[in-house]
């Protein structure tokens, strides 16, 4: 059996270089897209933690059997429930999430579960142009 080795066999070096170029220019799309989409979960994750941090605040409000006081505060990074002013859940916010406002401080009423300083209240969630809204009703429900 006898092999032919012509000029025409292969590649040229510029259907090579063409290949590399298209596969650069998707695989640059893809990692910026990956990056954007990373930020998406990360910003969807916060406001959900914080979602369910004042669900459950309300829930022990409702059901308060001890007579304890609870609330939910900010302060620089980090979102506290308290019970009866003393830290029992918190979650600290990720770098690359800013929430507006910077600080606060709401306090759940017993029985109802709604929320006593402020009505209704808003947090803004933000990250790499993208905006994320909690709302909280006055009876403290989490919208």
């Amino acid at each position: 059996m006898f092999i032919d080795f012509n000029d025409d066999d292969g590649f040229t070096l510029f259907e090579i270089l063409i290949v590399m170029a298209v596969v650069l220019v998707i695989s640059t799309a893809g990692v910026i897209n990956l990056f954007r989409l990373q930020s998406v979960f990360i910003l969807r994750s916060s406001a959900d933690e914080i979602r369910s941090m004042v669900q459950y605040g309300r829930e022990l409000a409702i059901a308060n059997k001890d007579l304890a006081s609870y609330s939910l505060s900010l302060s620089g990074s980090v979102v506290n429930l308290q019970k009866n002013g003393l830290e029992f859940s918190r979650y600290i916010i990720p770098q690359k999430v800013m929430i507006n406002p910077a600080s606060f401080y709401w306090s759940f009423m017993p029985i109802t579960g709604g929320v006593e300083t402020c009505s209704p209240c808003q947090l803004l969630l933000r990250s790499n142009g993208i905006n994320e809204i909690i709302n909280i009703q006055t009876n403290g429900i989490v919208d």
